[in-house]
């Protein structure tokens, strides 16, 4: 849906079922200034959870064309915006996300919302009073190559690495659909690269021995081909 904004939490999983295909976690946090100076105010989804909270979905991705459902419970507490969803539908994007979150790779949520009111402080703040909540969303895989791993900024360079060993793990035991190993694919790749910059970074800062002459950093293509040649083996 055009003009909605939309704004993630990390580490918003807090149960999984697989049995039942139901979900439970966190879709977004309040009273917290995020990257962008806002902040949503406690009570901001009062309204919006009173009038239209039969008209909320739960969706892949922010996709409205593939939705999993809507939420058996939405309710504010003293965290943020708690969720357990309905059954998961029948759909091979459903299995796959439910077999992602088992995996430990999709672990991020987001909503998807309009402000209705809101001021701003001394400190270019905005806080955020009343929203209008349309959706929540799973969110980590990004669909285009352009798109980052959710969150892939704040990680540290052992984080990358274990991220690179779940989705390899994932690529070797999973049974997901065509488009979600692509997405596996792409995210992949953007870790592998977000290594190597730690990697050359933590090299450059590190002050080189006397006499020691200088090293020129280069990917190490073996590895690089290696889990290249992996991938092109599943498909």
């Amino acid at each position: 849906m055009k003009g909605l904004q939309i704004k993630s939490i990390s580490g918003g999983l807090k149960d999984l079922d697989m049995k039942k295909r139901v979900v439970t976690g966190y879709l977004s946090e309040t009273d917290t200034e995020d990257k962008v100076k806002d902040v949503i105010v406690s009570g901001s989804y009062t309204k919006t959870l009173s009038e239209r909270k039969n008209d909320i979905f739960f969706l892949n991705q922010h996709n409205w064309e593939q939705p999993h459902g809507k939420f058996n419970v939405l309710q504010e507490d003293s965290k943020g915006l708690y969720f357990e969803s309905q059954p998961l539908i029948d759909t091979s994007y459903s299995s796959d996300l439910l077999k992602l979150y088992d995996a430990g790779i999709v672990k991020e949520h987001s909503i998807g919302y309009q402000v209705v009111n809101s001021t701003r402080d001394s400190k270019g703040i905005r806080h955020i009073t009343e929203l209008k909540l349309y959706e929540g969303s799973n969110v980590t895989l990004g669909a285009h190559p352009n798109t980052p791993f959710m969150g892939m900024k704040n990680l540290t360079e052992k984080q990358v690495n274990d991220e690179i060993k779940l989705i390899l793990k994932a690529f070797r035991n999973g049974t997901f659909t065509d488009d979600t190993f692509m997405l596996l694919e792409v995210a992949l790749k953007q870790l592998q690269i977000k290594s190597y910059e730690l990697g050359k970074k933590s090299l450059e800062t590190k002050e080189p021995l006397l006499d020691t002459p200088k090293l020129e950093l280069e990917p190490n293509k073996a590895d690089v081909n290696t889990i290249n040649n992996f991938i092109k083996s599943l498909k």
